[in-house]
């Protein structure tokens, strides 16, 4: 198993010294996965993506695909997490080859017998993960809710200028992924973002957006 830290915000405040002794204390594993390979939805785990990148996708009834995260190095799933789907229509893909190491999720919750100080500072950590993975659910069901491909586009748009505090800002993936993310016909959308661009409301240079407020019309 590959032992170099893996930077996410699971570990914050975790030595490189500690990480190497809790990897051991949560008897934590690796695994690869191909490019386009589904990835297991881990039960019982606590799943942290160590290169590579995974979706989590959700399929309808007619196959339309939804994008619901795009887990970057250092993205953490799993059914704790508020993962699990009952419905069986939610399942996790390899973008690209990957890797993820996995970690039991009782051996993080568990009283630890040594009582060390970083075990407590990962389940703070997995705590505030469980609501960061909850305001996002809530903002992407925000997004969905609106019954336009304009009003998808300008309330994602919002939400990403909101969190990076700048009208202008890069888009976190591809457009065709943007528009499995808000649920609408890539073309359709290509159309809406051009048409948005004509009337002053964006500037779009592939993922790179500038939000202008009121534009010209």
């Amino acid at each position: 198993m590959n032992t170099d830290m893996i930077s996410t915000s699971l570990f914050d405040g975790v030595t490189k010294q500690e990480y190497s002794a809790l990897m051991t204390c949560f008897r934590a594993s690796c695994k690869p996965y191909r490019k386009g390979e589904e990835v297991p939805m881990p039960q019982g785990r606590v799943g942290v993506v160590q290169s590579g990148g995974i979706s989590l996708v959700r399929t309808d009834i007619n196959g339309t695909r939804t994008i619901f995260e795009q887990l970057k190095p250092g993205g953490v799933f799993g059914d704790a997490l508020g993962f699990n789907r009952a419905d069986g229509c939610f399942f996790l893909l390899a973008d690209e080859d990957s890797s993820v190491l996995y970690i039991d999720y009782a051996h993080i919750v568990k009283r630890c017998p040594k009582a060390c100080s970083y075990h407590s500072t990962v389940v703070t950590n997995l705590v505030r993960l469980m609501s960061e993975k909850t305001q996002a659910l809530s903002e992407h069901l925000e997004i969905l809710s609106r019954r336009t491909t304009r009003e998808k586009l300008l309330a994602y748009f919002t939400i990403l200028a909101t969190k990076t505090k700048s009208l202008y800002f890069t888009l976190p993936f591809s457009q065709t992924s943007l528009a499995d993310y808000i649920c609408v016909d890539r073309s359709a959308m290509a159309r809406e973002l051009k048409r948005m661009s004509e009337e002053g409301l964006i500037e779009i240079e592939r993922r790179n957006v500038k939000l202008i407020r009121g534009g010209r019309g």
